[in-house]
């Protein structure tokens, strides 16, 4: 009778384990597949034309001014993001200029106005007018290494609508 029992017993604990194993299975496979979906594609930033291969050389030669680059998103009418795989520069997007500074004296240093410059000479000179692009974002980050294991983020955003064919200060923000 104990010999029933416990063979009974056995198979619902292999049972229950064999369930336990496809739940976990089945699971990472969605949780893996659905990731993919939100996580950047190589390739879906449109490629650098020459002049702004150019002008971020520039950029990049200033005294501090260590990594310059750009991301083009795709954004609703309210200007948020629409967070999608692929950039289509036939809907409306936001074109977002990123430079990395290297130390805090050069940060801390910028002067006001440096944003509007270089939106200006982004939207006159660069990227030129198109009547897709809405929104420039212009952002200089800074980190603060506090030791070996922590840093500090600081950064300077300023954003500028794309009305007609003038730009538009939205905001200025400094963290």
């Amino acid at each position: 009778m104990e010999k029933k029992r416990s063979i009974k017993t056995k198979n619902i604990l292999r049972f229950a384990i064999w369930i336990l194993i496809l739940s976990f299975v089945v699971i990472c496979v969605c949780y893996l597949s659905w990731a993919a979906l939100f996580r950047p594609v190589p390739g879906n930033q449109p490629e650098l034309s020459v002049k702004e291969k150019e002008y971020f050389n520039e950029i990049e030669g200033k005294e501090g001014w260590d990594y310059v680059r750009r991301s083009v998103y795709n954004i609703d009418k309210s200007g948020k993001s629409l967070h999608q795989r692929l950039v289509d520069l036939n809907k409306n997007y936001a074109y977002m200029f990123c430079v990395e500074i290297e130390d805090s004296a050069t940060f801390y240093s910028l002067p006001d106005k440096t944003e509007d410059t270089i939106a200006l000479h982004l939207y006159n000179h660069v990227i030129g007018w198109t009547p897709k692009l809405q929104k420039i974002v212009i952002l200089f980050e800074y980190e603060e290494w506090l030791n070996e294991r922590s840093s500090l983020g600081h950064s300077r955003k300023s954003e500028y609508a794309v009305r007609g064919k003038r730009l538009v200060k939205l905001k200025h923000d400094t963290e």
